[in-house]
C-alpha cells in the first residue's frame, strides 16, 4: 500500500481521484481516514484541490481550459501560502503542478471514451498499405459485395462497406456503415472482424446480419449459422482488438447501446429451426410423452436452451401436434397444457409451473 506522505501521493492515485469525482471505492477511502488521523489534514486539502479542479472543467469540451486551470492553481497557491501545514508550501505548488497533467487527461479520456463512434472515423484510423474500396447501396434492392477470400455480403439500401482489396496476413477486416448480412468464409488462421460503430464482431466463418446506422441508437449483430464473438471499443483501435465479448450461437443477437454502453445478449424477433424440417431428429408429434420430452426437442431443433425443473414437471404427460408455427406460439400451447409460463432471460427460455397432478 502507498505511504500517501504528501499531496502528490493522493492527487496522483487513480483510485483517488475516482472516489472523489465518483465515489468509487468508498469503503477504502473512509477507512484509510479513520485509520490514519493524523493523514486527515492532507487528505482533505487533496480532495478539495480535486473537486475545484474537476469543477474548473465541468462545463468545458474535452479539451482542457489552461486558463482556468492556472487561475484556479494561482488561488490554490495563494490559499496554501497563507496555511501553516507542516509541509512546505513549495512542496504543495509542485503536487498541484503535477496533478493538472493527470487530471486533465483522466478527464480527456473519460469524455472521449464516451464519444459515440462513426463509420467514417474508423475507416480513416485504419492502416492498410493499399486504399479501401468503398461500395455503397442507395437502391431498394440487396447489393451483393464479393471478397477475395470467397466471402460475400448482401448490403442493404442505404448502407456502405468498405475492405481493403488484398487482407492482412493475419486477419480479414471490414468497415460496415448501415445494415449488411455476412456470408464468412471459413478460415480458422485468418479471423474476420467487421467494425461498426462502437462493435466489433469477430468470426471464424459463419452468416450473420449486422445493423449499425450512425443515427441509430443501437448496433444488433444477430447470428443465423456459426459462432461470433462480438465486443464493445471504447475507443478507436483497429490495430489490436480485443478478444472478450459475448459469445452468440445461432438465434441469438446481441443488443450494444450506443448511450448506455451496454452490451446484452437476447434471443432474435422470430427464431428458426437450426436443424431441416426433413431431419429424423424433428418429431411433429407426441403421443402420451413426458412435456421434457417436448422442450428437450424444441431445444434441439432451434439451438436454444430452454431451463425448466424435470422433478416438478415429472408428472406432466401430454399429447400435441407441432407443426410450422413460430416457437413462442408452441411455448404457449405446451405452458397451456402444463398451467405454466416462460420467460426469455440472457438468450435463454425458463418455463415456470407448479408441476401436474
Amino acid at each position: 500500500m502507498e505511504k500517501f506522505t504528501d499531496l502528490q501521493d493522493f492527487l496522483s492515485n487513480d483510485s483517488f481521484i475516482r472516489w472523489v469525482l465518483h465515489e468509487e471505492a468508498s469503503v477504502f477511502w473512509e477507512s484509510f481516514v479513520a485509520n490514519h488521523p493524523d493523514k486527515k489534514a492532507l487528505f482533505e486539502e487533496a480532495r478539495l484541490i480535486a473537486h475545484r479542479l474537476q469543477e474548473a472543467e465541468s462545463n468545458q469540451d474535452i479539451h482542457v481550459d489552461s486558463n482556468k486551470i492556472w487561475n484556479r492553481i494561482q488561488s490554490e497557491i495563494s490559499e496554501i501560502k497563507k496555511e501553516s501545514h507542516w509541509m512546505s508550501w513549495t512542496i504543495k505548488i509542485a503536487a498541484v503542478l503535477a496533478v493538472v497533467g493527470a487530471l486533465g487527461v483522466w478527464i480527456y479520456q473519460s469524455k472521449t471514451e464516451q464519444k459515440k463512434i462513426t463509420y467514417s472515423e474508423l475507416v480513416q484510423s485504419f492502416e492498410t498499405p493499399n486504399p479501401l474500396i468503398e461500395v455503397q447501396n442507395n437502391s431498394v434492392e440487396p447489393k451483393w459485395v464479393y471478397l477475395e477470400d470467397g466471402s460475400k455480403i448482401s448490403l442493404k439500401q442505404h448502407s456502405k462497406i468498405s475492405y481493403p482489396k488484398h487482407f492482412a496476413k493475419e486477419k480479414r477486416t471490414v468497415f460496415l456503415s448501415g445494415e449488411a448480412f455476412f456470408e464468412i468464409a471459413k478460415n480458422p488462421k485468418k479471423p474476420f472482424f467487421v467494425y461498426a460503430n462502437e462493435v466489433i464482431t469477430k468470426v471464424l466463418g459463419t452468416s450473420f446480419t449486422i445493423r449499425a446506422f450512425d443515427k441509430d441508437e443501437n448496433v444488433t449483430v444477430s447470428v443465423k449459422t456459426g459462432r461470433v464473438n462480438v465486443f464493445n471499443q471504447r475507443r478507436i483501435n483497429v490495430s489490436d482488438p480485443e478478444t472478450n465479448g459475448i459469445i452468440l450461437v445461432p438465434n441469438q443477437q446481441a443488443v450494444f447501446n450506443r448511450e448506455s454502453a451496454s452490451l446484452i445478449k437476447a434471443l432474435i424477433a422470430i427464431p428458426m429451426p437450426i436443424i431441416s424440417l426433413e431431419s429424423k431428429e424433428i418429431v411433429q408429434r407426441f403421443d402420451e410423452v413426458p412435456v421434457s420430452q417436448v422442450l428437450n426437442s424444441l431445444a434441439r431443433n432451434y439451438g436454444i436452451k430452454i431451463l425448466f425443473n424435470e422433478d416438478i414437471l415429472s408428472k406432466c404427460i401430454i399429447t400435441t401436434s407441432l407443426k410450422n408455427e413460430p416457437i413462442y406460439d408452441k411455448l404457449d400451447l405446451i405452458c397451456q397444457l402444463i398451467g405454466g409460463s416462460y420467460k426469455v432471460v440472457d438468450a435463454q427460455i425458463i418455463i415456470e409451473s407448479n408441476g401436474c397432478q
